[in-house]
C-alpha cells in the first residue's frame, strides 16, 4: 500500500490542481451569469470529484495488488522474481523484462557451475595422479644408500621438501572436498588417543628431524563422536603449523585431553614463535598469513582456515591463545560427549 500511494502521489496532486482549476472556473461562469455562487455546489462538486478518484484508484490498487505486494517484498529467492503480475501494460512489460533477465542469470549460473564442478573434479583427479610419483619418490628415498654425512644432510633435505608436497596437495585436495562435505562426512564414535597417535605417528619423520619431542597425555577411556578422515585431516594441520613455528628450538609439543562432564577438551601446545597479538584474531581467516607468514615463505594461509571450517561442520569448537615468543595453545571443543 505505501509503494502504491508513493507512486500515485503525483497522480493525486494532478488531480487537485485540476479540481481547484474546474471550481475556479465555474465560480467565474456563474459570477458572469449573474448566479450566486453557494457552499453547497462547490461542496458537492467536491465531493464527487474526490469519490470518482478514489474508485479509480480502489480499483487500480485490486488489479495491480500481486504486483505491489511482490515489490514491496524482500526477495528470498531467485524464482521470486518471475511471478505473474497484474495485466497492465506497463507491468506486463516489466515482467517480461524479469522473466528474460532471469532465463540470462539462470544460464549463466549454469555454466558457472559447469565450469567450477570440472575444475574441481580436474582438482581431484591431479592431485590422485600426483599422489604416485611421490610415493615412488618416498619409496627410493627409503631405499636410499647412506655413505657420508653429506648423504645423510641430502636425505633428510629431500624429505622434509617431500613433505611440504605432500601437505600442499593434501590442503588443495580437502579444500576442494569441503565444498562437498555433506556428501563426504560418516560420523562414528572413536578412541580420542588412537586417532591422535595415529596423526603423531604420520609426522614422526617431522619430529624427529626438527628435533621436537610430542608429549601425549590422552586418557584411553576418551571417546567422541566425529568424522575421522575430517579430524585427522584438521589435526595435522594443526600439528604441522606447531611443528614448523618450532623448528630449531628443541622443544617438544605437548597433546594432551581433559573429559568434563560431557565435554572433551583436546589440546595442541608448543612452545615455539608464537602469534603476534594484532594477528590472533584473523588467523582463521582465508590466506592470512600475518607476520610469521613474512618469516615462514611456505605459509599458505589455508590450513586454519580450512580447520575451522571443518571443526563447524563437524559441531566441534576450536579456540587459539598464543603468546609471541612463547608459543601457542590450540583447544578442541567436542560437545556433548557421554562417558564410557
Amino acid at each position: 500500500m505505501k509503494l502504491f500511494l508513493r507512486e500515485h502521489i503525483p497522480f493525486m496532486c494532478f488531480h487537485l490542481i485540476h479540481v481547484l482549476l474546474i471550481l475556479f472556473i465555474v465560480y467565474l461562469y456563474m459570477l458572469e451569469q449573474s448566479f450566486t455562487p453557494t457552499r453547497g455546489i462547490f461542496v458537492y462538486l467536491t465531493v464527487i470529484s474526490v469519490v470518482f478518484l478514489f474508485l479509480f484508484l480502489s480499483l487500480r490498487y485490486w488489479q495491480q495488488y500481486k504486483a505491489y505486494q511482490l515489490l514491496s517484498s524482500t526477495l528470498r529467492g531467485l524464482d521470486m522474481s518471475i511471478q505473474t503480475f497484474a495485466r497492465s501494460p506497463l507491468f506486463l512489460t516489466f515482467e517480461k523484462t524479469l522473466h528474460d533477465q532471469y532465463n540470462f542469470y539462470i544460464h549463466e549460473i549454469q555454466s558457472l557451475r559447469k565450469e567450477m564442478n570440472d575444475l574441481s573434479l580436474f582438482i581431484n583427479q591431479w592431485t590422485h595422479q600426483m599422489k604416485t610419483p611421490l610415493s615412488v619418490i618416498d619409496l627410493l628415498l627409503q631405499n636410499y644408500d647412506i655413505k657420508s654425512q653429506s648423504d645423510r644432510e641430502f636425505l633428510n633435505s629431500m624429505h622434509e621438501e617431500l613433505e611440504r608436497l605432500q601437505h600442499g596437495l593434501e590442503l588443495m585436495l580437502y579444500s576442494e572436498r569441503i565444498k562437498q562435505f555433506s556428501h563426504d562426512f560418516h560420523v562414528k564414535r572413536l578412541s580420542l588417543k588412537t586417532m591422535v597417535s595415529d596423526v603423531v605417528q604420520h609426522y614422526k619423520r617431522a619430529f624427529i628431524r626438527n628435533r621436537i619431542y610430542p608429549m601425549m597425555s590422552i586418557p584411553e577411556t576418551i571417546f567422541i563422536e566425529t568424522d575421522q578422515k575430517w579430524f585427522q585431516f584438521a589435526l595435522s594441520q594443526i600439528v604441522t603449523n606447531a611443528i614448523k613455528y618450532s623448528k630449531g628450538k628443541n622443544q617438544k609439543i605437548i597433546l594432551s585431553a581433559l573429559q568434563q562432564e560431557n565435554q572433551v577438551f583436546l589440546t595442541v601446545e608448543d612452545f615455539g614463535v608464537g602469534i603476534p597479538s594484532q594477528d590472533i584474531s584473523r588467523v582463521f581467516e582465508p590466506f592470512f598469513t600475518g607476520m610469521n607468514g613474512r618469516r615462514f615463505a611456505e605459509s599458505t594461509g589455508m590450513g586454519l582456515y580450512l580447520v575451522k571450517q571443518i571443526f563447524d561442520r563437524l559441531g566441534h569448537g576450536i579456540t587459539i591463545s598464543s603468546e609471541e615468543g612463547k608459543g601457542t595453545k590450540v583447544t578442541i571443543t567436542f560437545y556433548n560427549v557421554t562417558k564410557m
